[in-house]
């Protein structure tokens, strides 16, 4: 019950966030859940396991350094720093200590990546509006690599969400309500799930995948 504002990937399952309850000055309120890929239970955890998961152990230092927890985009990389893009931008790439090393902003043609992985070599941002993904170094944070861009002929549209497994990436789209799975090293693409209703999300295990529809979160 209620509507999901984030799904991220832990191992064997996902950590959610979910607006339960609205009150009368407007305010969320938010509960964090974490589903099993192997039991299929639902459990209630706390905030503090969400901020582990998406900020890593220095959680609480870089919660200091980032304005929205839940609706900003991380990404832990191979050096044990944080990659957090913010709603309007802004990027701030934390040491492992929680403290700020840099501060920029990552867009795409004026767009604010709708999401962000790293695959184990680059960081992968996905611009939902564009149609477009851009492949990052790790290091400079400059563009390696553009796939896509609105009309031509795109594989995907209006990717809203990815996900990296092996040497692949999978790309969840709102608008076209496919999923597609490209190789990082052929960038060869294929369709991987189509849906009849919007798909905002998908985590990938080795039995089964974990998707985030518009009505909920089920197992495939």
């Amino acid at each position: 019950e209620g509507k999901i504002l984030q799904m991220l990937p832990v191992p064997g399952g996902v950590v959610v966030a979910v607006v339960t309850s609205v009150t009368e000055e407007e305010r969320f309120v938010v509960e964090y859940r974490m589903i099993s890929a192997d039991t299929n239970e639902v459990q209630r955890v706390s905030k503090n396991v969400f901020m582990l998961v998406k900020f890593g152990p220095n959680h609480k230092m870089a919660e200091l350094q980032v304005n929205n927890h839940i609706t900003s985009n991380a990404v832990l990389l191979s050096t044990g720093k944080v990659l957090v893009v913010e709603e309007d931008g802004t990027a701030n790439l934390l040491s492992q200590d929680g403290v700020c090393e840099w501060k920029g902003e990552i867009k795409f043609k004026n767009e604010v990546p709708s999401s962000l992985v790293f695959d184990g070599k680059s960081i992968w941002t996905a611009y939902l509006d564009s149609s477009t993904l851009v492949r990052l170094d790790e290091a400079s944070l400059r563009e390696e690599l553009r796939i896509g861009g609105k009309g031509k002929n795109n594989n995907f549209e209006g990717p809203s969400y990815i996900s990296a497994k092996d040497e692949y990436i999978y790309v969840s789209n709102i608008v076209s309500k496919q999923i597609w799975k490209i190789n990082t090293k052929t960038f060869a693409a294929e369709e991987y799930l189509k849906t009849e209703i919007t798909i905002y999300g998908l985590v990938h295990f080795d039995h089964k995948d974990i998707v985030w529809l518009s009505n909920g979160i089920y197992e495939i």
